[in-house]
């Protein structure tokens, strides 16, 4: 069993609360650990600790529709979107305890 999978006395929002908490955290390092390899990296194909060996590979995307751009140009942009979907959203934030 995994330490995150481990059961807990804790209410399920503290749980998701601090997960999240952690999970942005690790995000962050996450991010500072791959620019700290990139650069290291330079021109090479990979880059070796003792445990993992990184490689990098550039790629680009096409950006996002212009709906503006479309309807001045005549075209109705809602054509051609993909349908709606249903996305649920719960949100935390750190209970203010305040002292008795």
């Amino acid at each position: 069993m995994n330490a995150i999978d481990l059961p807990s006395n804790r209410h399920p929002v503290d749980q998701l609360g601090q997960i999240r908490e952690t999970i942005k955290h690790l995000q962050g390092r996450e991010k500072e650990l791959r620019d700290e390899i990139s650069e290291a990296m330079g021109d090479a194909d990979s880059l070796g600790g003792d445990e993992f060996i990184a490689s990098q590979s550039v790629s680009s995307r096409k950006g996002a529709i212009d709906a503006k751009a479309m309807e001045a140009a005549g075209l109705d942009p809602d054509r051609f979107r993909k349908p709606d979907t249903t996305v649920f959203t719960i949100r935390t934030e750190r209970r203010v305890v305040e002292e008795v």
